[in-house]
C-alpha cells in the first residue's frame, strides 16, 4: 500500500518584528532605541514621512526598529520629555489610562500585525509553540537564511551538480527548470538533515508535488517517509517556506541499515546475467524478489526497500523500490507507478508497480502480484503458481483490467510485445498450435519445471486453446502423467491457462 505524505494543519506562531512600529506611553525613554518627539515638528515630520502615514493624534512617544539611524536629542528635549511624563503621571491619569486602552487596541489591530513576522510548522502531528520575539530585518533573514544553507552544502553549485545527475530519471525529466532546482534543494535538505531550511518555491502544492517525484525517483531514500514545512509570513504576506524532511531512524541507524541494504544489493547483483538482453536481467530480479521476500501486510518498514533488503517481507510498495533499485543499478530504466487495482470481487485498493524500458521499449512490471505468497493471501485462484509470470513486462491492454495508474505524471502506453515473458518464452499463443504446444511443454519437462502456463493474445485465441485443451481434454496429450486427471487453473483476465506437470 502506499503512504500517504501527511501533512498538518498550519499553526502560528511568532517570531520576530521587521519594521514594527508601537506607540507608547508609559515607557521610559531610556527603553527605547529611537524615540520621536511628535510634540516637536521636526521630528514629527521626519517621523511620518519614514512610516509613509499621516498624524493621527495618538501618541507622544515613538519607537521604530534598529534599522533606523537614531535622531540625536539636545538636553533641553530630553528634560521636556521628562517634564511631559511627570504632568502625564501626576495630573492626567484618566487621560493616560484611556490612552494605554487605545495603545493595546493599535497593538491587536490586524494593521499592526501585518509587519510582524510569524511561522507555521505544516506536518503530523502538530502542536502549536510559541517562539521569542526578536526584531530583525528581512536583509538579517535572508542571510540567516543563505547562512544556514551553506552550512548543509546547498551552495549553487551542488544544486546544479544533483539537476546533472537526475537528467533522465522519469519523475525528474517531467519537471520544468524551476522545479527541477526546487527537486534538487529538496533531494540534499533531505539527504543532509537541514532542518527549516529556505527553499526555491513558496507555493505550498508545489512544494508537495516536487517531494513526491523526488521519493518516486530515489528508491535508496528509505530513512525518510514525509516531511514538514514551516510558514514565514508578514501579516498575510508569505515570505518563505522553510522544509525539513521526516525522518525513520537516526543518522547512525540509517548508515547501519545502508550498510546491511548495499551488502545484499551487491550479492544479488553478482549474480546478475550479463550480456546485452536486458530482458534476462529483468526476469532474474523479478525472481530473485519473489524468491527472497514474502508478502506480508503490517511487516516492518513495507514502504521502503529495508522490508525487501534486510527484513525479507513486505507489501507492494517495497517489492516496487527495491525492483527499481536493482534494475537502475544494472542499467535497465525502471520507476515507480502508483494507482489502484481491483479483481475480481475483491474491494479496489491502492498499489504500486513499475514501469521499465527494456531493450528500449516500455513494459509494466508487477513484482507483487508475480508472488505466490501474494496470490495465497489475495488471488481468488484455486491453483497458485510459485512465480506468477502474469506481470512480468506487460503491455497496457493486458494490465489495464486490473490496473490503473495514478495521474501524478503521464504514463506512456506500453504496447510492445517483443520483452514479454510468453513471447520470449514460447508461451504466448495467437492461435491454437498442436506443434508449439508440444515444444512448449517438452522445454518445461527437461527444465524441470513445476508447471506450465499458456498466454493467449485475445479472446478468441483463449477460448479455442481452452476448448482443445480442457473442453475436449486435448491436455492429455502433452502431460506425461498416468490416469485421466489434470490439476489446472485458468484467468480470464490475463487470458492464461496454467497446468501442473
Amino acid at each position: 500500500m502506499i503512504k500517504e505524505v501527511r501533512k498538518k494543519h498550519a499553526a502560528r506562531h511568532l517570531t520576530a518584528a521587521l519594521t514594527a512600529v508601537f506607540v507608547l506611553s508609559a515607557c521610559s525613554a531610556k527603553d527605547l532605541d529611537v524615540i520621536y518627539d511628535l510634540s516637536q515638528q521636526d521630528q514629527k515630520d521626519e517621523y511620518y514621512n519614514l512610516i509613509g502615514g499621516d498624524d493621527d493624534g495618538n501618541g507622544s512617544l515613538v519607537l521604530l526598529g534598529p534599522m533606523f539611524e537614531p535622531i540625536p536629542k539636545t538636553d533641553d528635549q530630553a528634560d521636556t520629555d521628562k517634564t511631559e511624563k511627570k504632568e502625564k503621571d501626576d495630573g492626567k491619569k484618566k487621560k493616560q489610562e484611556e490612552k494605554e486602552e487605545k495603545t493595546e487596541d493599535a497593538v491587536k489591530d490586524p494593521e499592526k500585525e501585518k509587519d510582524e513576522v510569524k511561522t507555521s510548522d505544516v506536518s503530523k502531528p502538530s502542536e502549536p509553540m510559541e517562539l521569542e520575539t526578536d526584531q530583525r530585518s528581512r536583509e538579517d533573514i535572508e542571510r540567516e537564511d543563505q547562512e544556514k544553507r551553506s552550512a548543509i552544502g546547498l551552495t549553487e553549485e551542488r544544486i546544479q551538480g544533483i539537476m546533472a545527475e537526475n537528467n533522465g530519471r522519469y519523475y525528474y525529466d517531467h519537471l520544468d527548470g524551476d522545479n527541477k532546482r526546487l527537486y534538487a534543494e529538496l533531494y540534499h535538505i533531505t539527504a543532509a538533515r537541514g532542518e527549516k531550511i529556505k527553499v526555491s518555491s513558496m507555493d505550498e502544492k508545489t512544494v508537495d508535488t516536487v517531494f513526491q517525484y523526488m521519493m518516486a525517483d530515489h528508491p535508496e531514500i528509505f530513512y525518510a517517509d514525509g516531511y514538514t514545512y514551516t510558514r514565514y509570513t508578514i501579516g498575510d504576506e508569505l515570505i518563505k517556506l522553510g522544509f525539513t524532511a521526516r525522518y525513520l531512524c537516526d543518522t547512525a541507524e540509517e548508515k547501519a541499515r545502508n550498510e546491511a541494504i548495499e551488502g545484499k544489493v551487491a550479492a544479488i547483483l553478482a549474480g546478475a546475467p550479463g550480456g546485452e538482453d536486458q530482458y534476462a536481467k529483468a526476469k532474474y530480479v523479478y525472481e530473485k524478489l519473489i524468491d527472497m521476500t514474502e508478502y506480508e501486510i503490517g511487516s516492518p518498514d513495507n514502504q521502503n526497500i529495508c522490508s525487501v533488503f534486510i527484513n525479507g517481507r513486505s507489501v507492494c510498495q517495497g517489492y516496487a523500490k527495491a525492483a527499481q533499485l536493482l534494475l537502475n543499478r544494472m542499467g535497465v530504466k525502471t520507476t515507480l507507478v502508483t494507482g489502484t487495482v481491483s479483481a475480481g470481487s475483491r474491494p479496489q485498493a491502492r498499489h504500486a508497480w513499475n514501469l521499465t524500458n527494456v531493450n528500449g521499449r516500455d513494459y509494466f512490471l508487477d513484482v507483487t502480484w508475480g508472488d505466490s505468497s501474494f496470490q495465497q493471501a489475495a488471488s481468488e485462484e484455486t491453483l497458485n503458481r510459485r512465480i506468477n509470470y502474469d506481470y512480468l513486462l506487460d503491455t497496457t491492454r493486458d494490465i489495464a483490467g486490473t490496473h490503473s495508474c495514478d495521474a501524478l505524471v503521464p504514463i506512456p502506453e506500453c504496447t510492445h510485445l517483443e520483452d514479454n515473458y510468453y513471447v520470449r518464452e514460447g508461451a504466448y499463443f495467437t492461435a491454437y498450435s498442436a506443434e508449439q504446444m508440444a515444444a512448449l511443454f517438452e522445454r518445461a519437462y527437461s527444465s524441470g519445471a513445476e508447471t506450465v502456463t499458456v498466454k493467449c493474445a485475445d479472446d478468441t485465441a483463449y477460448g479455442e486453446i481452452t476448448g482443445v485443451l480442457i473442453t475436449d481434454r486435448g491436455i492429455f496429450d502433452y502431460l506425461k502423467t498416468s490416469g485421466n486427471t489434470a490439476s489446472f487453473a485458468t484467468s480470464d483476465t490475463q487470458r492464461t491457462l496454467t497446468f501442473v506437470l
